[in-house]
């Protein structure tokens, strides 16, 4: 009993340095833990290489956010990224994922510019053919015929780490 009692206060102690501690570095010990102990959910591209879902993927963790790996198929894109909590509606921004199920296996692209008359400038890949990257623009009629995903923050990117290294 007594081995269990001192065990207890040495984790209690413990404890208490350690949330002493995280409050004395800029960053937060336990957030640096986290961060070493939890992987990047972007660190790696798991769609097809060629593909618009695997640009897309590019372009958002890219841009420091987020988007999960397990969608599949551009046709499931917007009702999994509901399911998983993400914003979708049919409003564009600037770095949101337009998509449509329309197709053999649907298609999301990447919105580069939200235009003052309505339109969106996207980019994509696969459009035509695999692995090449076209520009287009869809006219402000046609937004409607749309889902538009918005990417969650990434809260642990890779980069992240590089500049916490660098300024240790």
């Amino acid at each position: 009993m007594k081995k269990l009692i001192v065990f207890l206060f040495i984790i209690i102690l413990i404890t208490t340095g350690l949330f002493i501690v995280d409050r004395q570095t800029e960053r937060g010990l336990i957030g640096t833990l986290e961060y070493t102990l939890l992987p990047d959910p972007m660190a790696t591209n798991f769609y097809d290489a060629g593909e618009c879902t695997f640009y897309v993927f590019n372009k958002v963790k890219a841009n420091g956010e987020m988007i999960e790996t397990s969608w599949r198929n551009a046709e499931f894109w917007a009702a999994r990224a509901k399911t998983d909590g993400y914003t979708v509606n049919d409003e564009p921004a600037e770095g949101a994922i337009l998509q449509t199920s329309r197709g053999e296996i649907g298609h999301v692209a990447y919105i580069e510019t939200v235009n003052e008359d309505g339109s969106i400038d996207i980019s994509e890949m696969n459009y035509r053919e695999p692995y090449e990257v076209t520009e287009r623009t869809i006219t402000a009629d046609r937004i409607d015929e749309y889902a538009y995903i918005h990417p969650k923050v990434n809260p642990r990117p890779k980069e992240m780490k590089a500049q916490t290294q660098n300024s240790a």
